[in-house]
């Protein structure tokens, strides 16, 4: 058995052995570096990328601000990418590695086919639709409801969470970029955090307290 085969085999357990031969044989395994992008907006989707390994940030840009949507992690496929797979209009979003990353890109016409033909290709896709929608639930509530207070320290705690590690190390343009916001605007906040004992502001990376996760 193949490195592939027994990557995509711990992905989906669940997928029928017909289905595994056909990914294999027409899907392209890349090793795509930290920071590179898997599909930039404004570009033509050709694929559907699925996360074997890694981790990628799924964003959109609207008058040169970035405004953070969601991430993708392993085991899981982009649903925006899975919508512009059945039209010829421009993506809406970027998707950037935030470490190395291993993808599995699918070509169009066959995932089309096979979303017809194999009941466990169906599974997949509608299980991360779900988590898409309600990632961007999330992302909607956290704008209307939260103030950017708040909203920041959500920010950090989740990205501790992802990273598995108190030392954030971010710009706080970085920061300002994925929540929509100025970079003066993350240092008043972040200054004001560290007044209250929530983080301690570093000259490279902000360090989010024990107490506070």
């Amino acid at each position: 058995m193949s490195v592939e085969q027994i990557e995509l085999s711990q992905c989906f357990p669940f997928i029928e052995k017909e289905l595994e031969d056909e990914i294999i044989s027409s899907g392209a395994f890349k090793k795509i570096p930290k920071g590179e992008y898997v599909v930039k907006q404004g570009s033509y989707m050709n694929f559907l990328p699925i996360i074997l390994d890694g981790l990628i940030k799924m964003y959109a840009e609207e008058d040169e601000v970035e405004f953070l949507l969601y991430y993708i992690h392993p085991n899981e496929c982009c649903i925006l990418s899975f919508n512009h797979l059945f039209n010829q209009e421009a993506v809406r979003f970027s998707a950037k590695t935030e470490k190395d990353t291993k993808v599995l890109c699918l070509p169009i016409e066959k995932v089309k086919e096979w979303f017809v033909k194999y009941p466990s290709f169906i599974r997949i896709i509608l299980k991360d639709f779900q988590r898409n929608y309600e990632d961007l639930l999330n992302t909607t509530k956290q704008v209307v409801c939260y103030k950017i207070e708040d909203r920041l320290v959500n920010y950090l705690n989740e990205k501790a969470k992802l990273q598995n590690c108190n030392m954030i190390q971010m710009s706080h343009q970085q920061i300002a970029s994925d929540l929509g916001t100025s970079r003066e605007v993350v240092s008043r906040i972040t200054k004001k955090l560290q007044s209250t004992n929530l983080l301690i502001q570093h000259k490279r990376h902000i360090e989010l307290l024990a107490s506070n996760n």
